[in-house]
């Protein structure tokens, strides 16, 4: 199963959308947002999309809890599963001890993280907002009988082509 992985859209619709749309694109049967969604535009396009989501509040996102009834929308740390694997979904890394679910996704600090310790998989995909970096990016990981492949994706803001990093782990 591949699913798209992004976070720290805030108030940034247009590159938001145009993440959505390459994970899409690439394959993406689901979306994990890691938070600071900020706009409730882009919780709209995720449902025109017909795409299965879920979606952590973030620091920035306190306005959208009066929406939670509408959109699959969750407080930190949420659990779940999905492909035969347990998640742990959050914005703050605070919440990311213990490390006690398969996959972790967390946002919140703008930086890409792809770690495998060798049973959790950890990944922050960065920000789609581009406000720290200059790059707007966001993720897949296809779960593999054996493995994990992550592919990350970098947009430079002003720029249309997708560029692309793959790193695969054997589970």
């Amino acid at each position: 199963m591949k699913i798209g992985i992004m976070s720290d859209t805030h108030k940034k619709l247009g590159r938001a959308k145009k993440a959505v749309d390459l994970l899409i694109q690439k394959g993406a049967e689901f979306i994990v947002h890691a938070g600071d969604i900020v706009r409730v535009e882009l919780l709209e396009y995720l449902e025109e999309k017909n795409i299965r989501y879920v979606a952590v509040l973030g620091n920035n996102d306190f306005h959208l809890y009066n929406v939670a009834d509408k959109f699959n929308i969750v407080t930190e740390p949420y659990y779940f599963k999905l492909a035969n694997k347990t998640w742990k979904l959050m914005h703050y890394p605070k919440y990311m001890f213990p490390l006690d679910t398969d996959i972790i996704v967390y946002g919140h600090t703008h930086d890409v993280d792809i770690t495998f310790n060798g049973k959790n998989l950890i990944l922050n995909p960065g920000e789609v907002c581009a406000r720290d970096h200059g790059f707007s990016t966001c993720m897949t990981l296809d779960i593999e009988e054996n493995r994990y492949v992550v592919t990350l994706y970098y947009r430079k803001i002003g720029e249309d082509e997708w560029k692309s990093k793959i790193k695969e782990f054997l589970i």
